[in-house]
């Protein structure tokens, strides 16, 4: 039965479940992660309903570590209960702890946050924005997603031209939406599908309560797009989108064609990294694509603390490397220098969020990597 909150105990996991096939992968997953970490924790097996309804799930298989649920309803892969398990049973601190607790215990790892099945693409029927969508289809195609394909308009008229300006901008919206989906519907394999929305309203809100409501895992959007008549400068809806959404974002070049993945920078800072989910989307990217993950830290003054061991940690499982330069010169230009090196196709970095003032009188580096990053831009948050 669960432990009570405060009480010294020797770690126990506690796999619950009546012998279902979820059941039996879970346990086997479990033990195949305990194996790769050379731990030897015990694992108690509960299958009276009388003990499973102590543990108050919604449902089962699910797993709980000293009494707390970390899983319910689904399996995670081997990888990322090891990534769990490495945080909770080994190393770092309780608020750390707690905060992983907690984000399994929303599903911040569950099945459809790994498997990148909701992506969303915002469109403003651009060259820049069809680059951007299909660059999406090859991700879709990766994970079997389905993509959803979001414009969005707003009609500045005066009332009584409003309602056909509105109809007639709605009608062009929906033809050039129909005729994009059939140029990038044959492209989609593995189960990845494609539908499409038209809203009316600003951009950056509708985009972002869209990401948020619909679940969706990962939003991709061009960096520039169309102007003149549209009056949209892409460029600033990135920008935009990346501030208010809690969803990663990848940002694609303008004129960027697509490349498979196999080199990542991973640009960080001193901070380290609050929880598995912070990292879980380029996680999944590197495994898909095998590729290889490129460290890069810049130290702007000896006091620097250098790079976290948490980022180690939550890039458990897949290849990756530490570089780290003392040097004072622009953040940008550096880790634009280290993209090119590299020879990376995809540079990674975390935003994070800032007081008022701080927001007032500076540009973060992320802000500044969407309108020059030589490759595309996988921006993540972490607001812990």
């Amino acid at each position: 039965m669960p432990k009570k909150k405060g009480q010294r105990v020797t770690p126990s996991i506690e796999l619950l479940g009546i012998g279902s096939s979820k059941h039996r992968q879970l346990k086997a997953n479990l033990q195949k992660a305990l194996s790769d970490l050379s731990m030897d924790v015990p694992i108690q097996e509960i299958t009276d309903i009388d003990e499973l309804m102590r543990y108050e799930v919604a449902g089962i298989p699910a797993l709980a570590l000293n009494g707390q649920v970390l899983f319910q309803q689904v399996v995670p892969s081997v990888e990322d209960l090891s990534i769990v398990l490495k945080v909770l049973l080994m190393s770092g601190s309780s608020s750390q702890k707690e905060e992983v607790i907690r984000q399994a215990a929303m599903a911040g790892l569950n099945q459809k946050s790994n498997l990148m099945k909701n992506i969303l693409v915002p469109t403003d029927f651009s060259k820049n924005a069809e680059s951007a969508l299909l660059y999406a289809a090859e991700i879709a195609n990766k994970f079997g997603s389905k993509i959803t394909l979001l414009n969005t308009f707003k009609v500045y008229s005066s009332a009584g031209m409003f309602l056909s300006v509105e109809s007639y901008m709605e009608k062009d919206a929906a033809k050039q939406m129909l005729a994009t989906i059939h140029r990038v519907e044959p492209r989609l394999k593995g189960g990845a599908t494609i539908e499409s929305k038209i809203v009316r309203g600003d951009a950056v809100p509708a985009i972002t309560d869209l990401a948020e409501k619909g679940g969706f895992n990962l939003i991709i959007m061009g960096t520039q797009g169309a102007s003149g008549l549209k009056e949209i400068f892409t460029g600033s809806i990135t920008n935009g989108v990346m501030k208010q959404t809690h969803t990663p974002v990848l940002a694609i070049p303008n004129g960027y064609q697509y490349q498979p993945v196999n080199t990542i920078v991973f640009a960080v800072d001193e901070a380290g990294i609050s929880h598995p989910g912070v990292t879980a989307v380029l996680v999944k990217l590197a495994r898909a694509f095998e590729a290889k993950v490129h460290v890069f830290h810049q130290g702007l003054s000896s006091k620097d603390d250098g790079i976290d061991p948490t980022v180690d940690i939550f890039l458990d499982g897949i290849p990756h490397s530490f570089h780290y330069e003392l040097d004072e010169q622009n953040i940008n230009e550096s880790i634009n220098g280290f993209v090119g090196d590299y020879q990376a196709n995809l540079l990674c970095m975390v935003r994070r969020q800032r007081g008022f003032l701080e927001e007032v009188f500076h540009v973060s580096a992320t802000t500044r990597e969407v309108f020059n990053s030589p490759a595309p831009l996988l921006i993540l948050h972490d607001e812990g």
